[in-house]
């Protein structure tokens, strides 16, 4: 399997090497080991695991909320429901932004015609 160093990951998915130190002394990312140098890396297959925390955390997700999604995630399979509770909230609340959004994005549309037709 290969190993996966911290700089690897940031530039593979577009994320600075500082949030993925803070997110891993947050506990985040309970796969991450230490080479003999103690750089910090990850084996391939677990790369997944930063994957759902930044979706998480871009979700809107506190990382207290997904430090206990991780942790349950790593119980294993009996967490599942207590899992899916956590994804509906976090779907009500994307939802929820979604609509936001798309209030402000009718705003700036009136605006932009407003300032068109003014010409």
């Amino acid at each position: 399997m290969q190993k996966i160093y911290m700089k690897q990951i940031a530039d593979k998915l577009g994320i600075e090497e500082h949030t993925l130190r803070f997110y891993d002394k947050k506990g985040l990312f309970p796969f991450f080991k230490r080479d003999e140098n103690n750089y910090r890396f990850i084996y391939e297959d677990k790369i997944n695991w930063i994957e759902i925390v930044l979706c998480l955390k871009k979700s809107g997700m506190s990382l207290i909320k997904i430090k206990e999604y991780i942790n349950l995630a790593m119980e294993g399979e009996n967490t599942y429901p207590k899992r899916l509770k956590m994804m509906l909230d976090q779907e009500q609340i994307v939802l929820a932004k979604i609509q936001e959004l798309k209030q402000q994005l009718k705003f700036i549309e009136y605006k932009k015609s407003l300032y068109k037709n003014k010409k």
